[in-house]
Order: structure tokens, then C-alpha cells, then sequence
């Protein structure tokens, strides 16, 4: 690995035994916030991530440990460690962005793939700087405003509207004290060097990740419809599902069928 790779260790949640699923959340999330989904795959050992800047992993001051390159390595060295070998990986936005630089990067790792509501990246070069621009300018206000400030500007776009209108209001505020417990300088440098427009795009690697991979994102979360079937077109192993009435965090929104999905996937592989 070069230094801008090296492999940071990331905190980890691990329960129960059987065949190893490693779980990685999304942005301002954290191994907690995946426990809807985590808990309702019984029989499996599931190993849930905090990403580097979330959670209870470091959130280190400088770029280069914050990049999906440097994330898939911190995640390969966590998968090797798993006692019976290769680990079915499911990740959930951003971190499905992660999930599929591990399996493009290191398929031996990779039993399978689960990929929720997630993009391979932005092929167009414009559409990346814009992107880029615009995330460095979140970050930028995570630091002049505050985590609490953020994490309320965060939530009130309109791809969280659905998930606040399916949980009731006790897990809803739950998920926003999660969020707001966020370290500022690593969702600030998650945005910089983690951010869809500082992601290397994967679309012209996808072809080559024979991984069998589940494609999973809600009906109403047009956008990612849109991406979930060009990445399954492109996957030479892949199954796509989209769940009716569900958005953006459709294993959220909608965790028994996100799982009932996930189970269908991992036990036959």
C-alpha cells in the first residue's frame, strides 16, 4: 500500500457467529445506526463498521486516511481477520460507495455484495468538480456552524422526508442525537476526501467485479433507481431489487423487507 493508502484500524460492533457480513453505514451515521438491519440478520456474524471520522473510529486531522482507496484498505485488513474467510459486505450510501472500492480493489475478500442506495461515482469530470465545490462548502459550515446546526440542515433535505414520515417520532430523534454526536472535523473531512465528488468513479470497473452483488434502494429515491439499474447492467453478477414506497434509507424505512432482501441474497452465496 502507498502512505495515502495505509490502512487505519476502524472501530467495529460485532454480534453474534456464523458466516461473517461486515455492515457500513452512511454519512453522519455509525455502526448504531445501522442496528434495524444488523439485528434482523440473525445467524450470521455481523460485523458493523464505524467509518473513519464516525462513530468511535479516529478522526484524524489530515485527508489522505479519509479517501474510499484508504477506506477499502482499512476495510480488507478487517475482513482477512474474519475466522472463516471470505465476508459477505453490505454498505448503505456512502458506505456502499466503500463496499465497492473493497470489492474492486479486493474481490478476495468479498463473498458477496450488498450495495443500499449507493452510486458508483460521477463519471462526468464537470459533475465532479461541482460536486466536490459544493461538499467542500458543507464542510466548511460544519466548522462555522457547529455539528447541531448541520445535522438540522442535513435532515431537512428532501431525501430524508420519507424516512421522517416512517419512523415514529421516538427512533426519529434518536437518529438525529446519533448524528449529532458526530466528530466535526471527520464528517468535515468525510466530505473533502470521501464526498461522491472526490471518489475515483468505478463505472468502468464494475464490469469486472464478478462478486455476486445485491443492488437494493427504494422506489421513491428516483435518482438511485436510476443509478441501481445502470450498475446492475454493468455487474456481471448482480441482482437488483427496489422496494415499493421506501427512499434513500430503505433499510430504514422499510427494514423487514430490506432484509428479507439481504437474507435472500447472502444465503445462497
Amino acid at each position: 500500500m502507498t502512505p495515502a493508502h495505509r490502512a487505519l484500524q476502524l472501530a467495529t460492533t460485532v454480534i453474534g457467529s456464523g458466516t461473517t457480513v461486515i455492515v457500513i453505514h452512511g454519512f453522519t451515521g455509525s455502526a448504531a445506526a445501522m442496528a434495524p438491519l444488523v439485528d434482523r440478520l440473525e445467524g450470521y456474524r455481523r460485523v458493523a463498521v464505524d467509518l473513519v471520522g464516525h462513530g468511535r473510529s479516529p478522526s484524524p486531522p489530515d485527508l489522505a486516511p479519509y479517501s474510499l482507496e484508504a477506506t477499502a484498505e482499512s476495510l480488507a485488513e478487517l475482513a482477512v481477520t474474519a475466522p472463516d474467510g471470505p465476508c459477505h459486505v453490505v454498505g448503505y450510501s456512502m458506505g456502499g460507495r466503500a463496499a465497492l472500492a473493497l470489492a474492486a480493489a479486493h474481490p478476495e475478500v468479498c463473498r458477496s455484495l450488498s450495495l443500499i442506495s449507493a452510486t458508483a461515482g460521477l463519471a462526468d469530470a464537470g459533475e465532479r468538480a461541482q460536486r466536490r465545490k459544493a461538499d467542500a462548502d458543507l464542510a466548511d459550515r460544519i466548522g462555522q456552524h457547529g455539528v447541531t446546526r448541520f445535522v438540522e440542515d442535513w435532515v431537512a433535505l428532501p431525501m430524508w422526508h420519507t424516512l421522517r414520515a416512517r419512523l415514529d417520532p421516538d427512533d426519529w430523534d434518536a437518529s438525529i442525537r446519533q448524528r449529532r454526536q458526530s466528530n466535526p472535523v471527520g464528517l468535515a473531512n468525510s466530505l473533502r476526501a470521501a464526498g461522491t465528488g472526490s471518489m475515483t468513479p468505478l463505472w468502468d470497473r464494475l464490469v469486472g467485479i464478478a462478486v455476486p452483488t445485491l443492488v437494493l434502494c427504494g422506489e421513491l429515491d428516483t435518482k438511485f433507481v436510476t443509478t441501481g439499474r445502470e450498475m446492475a447492467s454493468l455487474l456481471p453478477d448482480s441482482t437488483l431489487v427496489v422496494l415499493a414506497g421506501a427512499g434513500h434509507a430503505v433499510h430504514l424505512e422499510d427494514p423487514d423487507s430490506s432484509a428479507a432482501a439481504l437474507r435472500e441474497h447472502l444465503d445462497v452465496h
